[in-house]
């Protein structure tokens, strides 16, 4: 008879850098992967994961990533700055 492996919690990780994300997902004792089964992403920022954070699932199985281009999460979530804003503004 076949033990059912124990459940962790999936960790939210939108918004962070892919390789830190891939990182925390690891840690989860869970596997990174890309849309439809791709590799792990190793850039750009998480834009969504399936399953959501503080889902549970099964230790060994896999959380999908999908990324969009970005240095990391830090640039990518931070707006100009007011003055950037007015820089901006053609008129």
């Amino acid at each position: 008879m076949h033990r059912p492996r124990p459940v962790t919690e999936v960790p939210d990780v939108v918004g962070l850098g892919a390789e830190d994300a891939c990182d925390i997902v690891r840690r989860a004792g869970l596997v990174p992967v890309g849309p439809d089964g791709a590799p792990a992403p190793a850039t750009g920022v998480v834009s969504a994961q399936r399953p959501i954070g503080a889902a549970g699932a099964e230790e060994g199985a896999k959380v999908a990533l999908w990324t969009h281009p970005g240095k990391d999460a830090a640039e990518a979530l931070v707006g100009p700055s007011p003055r950037e804003s007015a820089d901006l503004d053609p008129v």
